[in-house]
């Protein structure tokens, strides 16, 4: 059983999708602010690691990068959304001008018996007025090739393209092959 420290509705649906049986574990983890997702994953995955639970335990999270904000928000997004709502960080990434590109990024670990692993996704598209109720920052991100958001996508649609996809898979494949070798 991989236990999933996150209580994130989305991020659960999408784990469990292609993982199989996920625990979520809510942790009291101090988060380390920082615009990349990955600096946050270690920072997690070390907190996890101090409390010495038993693997395998995954963490997740994600960035939204603005092309025309040099890296921002990046994993600081909740905290615009949270201060902003959607529409208003829609609306300030359009006013910054050019065509409101941004790239989705998911950076996954996992922590399992004392080795841990990290593996990134990430997925292309631009910042819209919001359209869908998702949630968090789903309903401003449209989807490169698809002209939807990630909040109108039907959940196999969203699955197939999702950032998180590829991380996932991979830390899949390795705790597999580390369940192999035990």
């Amino acid at each position: 059983m991989i236990r999933f420290a996150s209580t994130n509705a989305i991020k659960l649906e999408e784990a469990r999708a292609l993982l199989g049986e996920i625990e979520p574990i809510a942790l009291d983890l101090p988060e380390i602010q920082s615009v990349d997702p990955s600096v946050v994953v270690r920072h997690k995955l070390a907190g996890i690691a101090d409390l010495g639970l038993d693997g395998p335990v995954l963490v997740e999270d994600t960035a939204l990068v603005v092309d025309a904000w040099d890296g921002l928000p990046g994993a600081l997004v909740k905290w615009f959304v949270e201060t902003w709502g959607p529409a208003g960080l829609a609306r300030r990434t359009l006013a910054a001008g050019g065509a409101g590109g941004a790239l989705a990024v998911s950076a996954v670990g996992v922590l399992d018996r004392g080795r841990t692993g990290l593996w990134t996704g990430a997925l292309r598209g631009r910042i819209v007025a919001p359209r869908g109720e998702l949630g968090g920052w789903t309903s401003i991100f449209e989807v490169d090739g698809h002209g939807r958001t990630l909040a109108e996508l039907a959940f196999d649609e969203r699955l197939a393209v999702t950032m998180r996809r590829a991380p996932l898979l991979e830390a899949r494949a390795w705790l597999l092959d580390r369940a192999r070798s035990a």
